[in-house]
């Protein structure tokens, strides 16, 4: 409940600062999507020379994608991001706990019908990768999150200004050692959302 009031006034700031840009894709940008995930992930535990893995388990998700940057031309935008899968796991205390799991990354899109100096806007398909930190956290209680190494690859469509769908991978192997024992999970997760931009 909690992240779908985050979500709704999220949208709002978004939607009212669309027209607080000069409407050129150059420039400066900020988005939100909001969509649907599915998570695969697996668990392993170390300890005193022993390695123990779980079965991958799969789940479905409520995904969010956030961005904020910058394009240095009408068909290259360099940006922050912060895509998250959200869902409800069993674990192993027996009780059902919300995870985070996510990439926070320096990314990049490349719109291949937009010209690189034309200003006019033409709808356009676009490949986007990135690099960063994965984190894997319960909403349910306040230890410390996983944390590790993450990247993401996707394809997209920006159909009409300000609008876009996109398809991204992300991949994460965020972990935490406590007592001489590490925990790491190996996760990844397809994201289909749908994105309001300004630029």
């Amino acid at each position: 409940m909690k992240q779908t009031v985050l979500t709704i006034l999220i949208l709002i700031v978004t939607m009212t600062t669309l027209f607080a840009f000069d409407g050129k894709k150059k420039g400066f940008l900020l988005g939100f999507g909001v969509g649907a995930a599915g998570v695969s992930y697996s668990q392993t535990i170390e300890g005193e020379g022993d390695s123990i893995t779980s079965d991958t388990e799969e789940k479905g998700a409520f995904a969010t994608d956030f961005k904020i940057g910058y394009a240095p031309s009408n068909n290259l935008e360099i940006y922050y991001t912060n895509q998250v899968a959200w869902f409800t796991m069993h674990n192993a205390l027996d009780d059902d706990t919300t995870i985070v799991d996510g990439v926070t990354a320096v990314g990049a899109s490349y719109f291949l019908s937009q010209s690189p100096t034309d200003p006019t806007f033409k709808p356009s398909p676009f490949i986007s990768f990135g690099l960063g930190l994965s984190s894997w956290s319960s909403m349910n209680n306040d230890g410390n999150a996983w944390t590790g190494v993450g990247y993401f690859l996707g394809v997209g469509y920006e159909f009409s200004k300000h609008n876009r769908i996109s398809l991204n991978l992300f991949g994460n192997n965020p972990s935490i050692e406590e007592s001489g024992v590490t925990f790491t999970t190996n996760s990844k997760a397809f994201l289909l959302t749908y994105s309001l931009m300004a630029y």
